[in-house]
Formats: C-alpha cells, sequence, structure tokens
C-alpha cells in the first residue's frame, strides 16, 4: 500500500477504534485514551508506521498494549472503576439488548476477537498479527465467541 497519510488513517480509524476498544476493555475513557496515545506515538514514528500495510493495526495494538499496562497500575492503586463500554450517542438510560449483554460478559480475549472480525471487519490475518496469535487460534477464538455469545442469549430469553 505504500506511505499513507497520517490524518487519513486518524480520521477513517480513530473513533471504530475507541469504539472497538472499549467494548474489548469496558471502559470508554481508557479507550479514548489508549487510541489518542497509540496515535501519538504512531505519529512520532510515522516515518516507519506509516509504511505498513496496516497502519491502523499497529496503531490498535499499541493502544491495546498502553489500555493493558494503564489498567494494570489502576488495578494495583485500587482506584480502577471501569465506566460502561457504550456508544457515546447512545442513550445512557437505553437498556442493553441480548447481545450486547452477552458480548460485555464475555472475557475480553473472546470479546476483542468478535470486535476486531466484526465491528472493525478486518481480515482473520490482520487480527491474527495484531494480537500477536495465529490465524488458526483467531478462527477457533471466533467460534468459540460466537458459540458462547448464542448460549448467553439463549439463557437470557429463558429467564
Amino acid at each position: 500500500m505504500g506511505a499513507q497519510d497520517f490524518q487519513t488513517i486518524w480520521r477513517g480509524h480513530r473513533d471504530e477504534m475507541i469504539r472497538a476498544l472499549a467494548i474489548s476493555t469496558g471502559d470508554v475513557d481508557l479507550a479514548q485514551e489508549s487510541v489518542d496515545e497509540a496515535f501519538v506515538r504512531a505519529l512520532h514514528r510515522w516515518h516507519v508506521v506509516g509504511d505498513f500495510e496496516r497502519p491502523q493495526a499497529w496503531i490498535f495494538r499499541t493502544a491495546r498494549n498502553h489500555a493493558t499496562s494503564r489498567f494494570r497500575r489502576l488495578r494495583r492503586d485500587r482506584r480502577f472503576a471501569p465506566s460502561v463500554a457504550r456508544d457515546e450517542h447512545v442513550d445512557a438510560a437505553e437498556p442493553l439488548t441480548d447481545l450486547q449483554r452477552a458480548l460485555t460478559s464475555l472475557p475480553e480475549d473472546l470479546r476483542t476477537i468478535l470486535v476486531l472480525r466484526y465491528q472493525l471487519d478486518w481480515s482473520i490475518e490482520t487480527v491474527a498479527d495484531v494480537l500477536e496469535i495465529s490465524p488458526g487460534t483467531v478462527k477457533s477464538r471466533t467460534h468459540r465467541a460466537l458459540e458462547e455469545c448464542r448460549r448467553r442469549m439463549n439463557s437470557q430469553k429463558e429467564r
């Protein structure tokens, strides 16, 4: 793909990365801070990152790593109280759908796989690259996450 314009990547992917990371981590503020930090780091290294085939994958991985480190630090300090991962355009009084409830109850690794595959519409190979796992692991976790979501949604309907 060659060198890409930083502003194009920032405008085209920042908001979706924040939403994806917020769903994955369960904390909107942490997601925004982490994505912004990752974009700053990318800008400082744009001479290298801009030449990547998918610079947005590098940026998301950096944001996820930042969020993980920040979460650990905050948790260690015992000041962590995650905010609800919601799209900022959704009324906070609006009840969660069965799908949203099932998705947010998944373990973070499975939730992240679904967010990257279906919200960001990334290929199996891109997800594998970002998460530094094999494509086969992406496939098996995607299958397991979808089955678990299905199971949780069915159990919610039975209540």
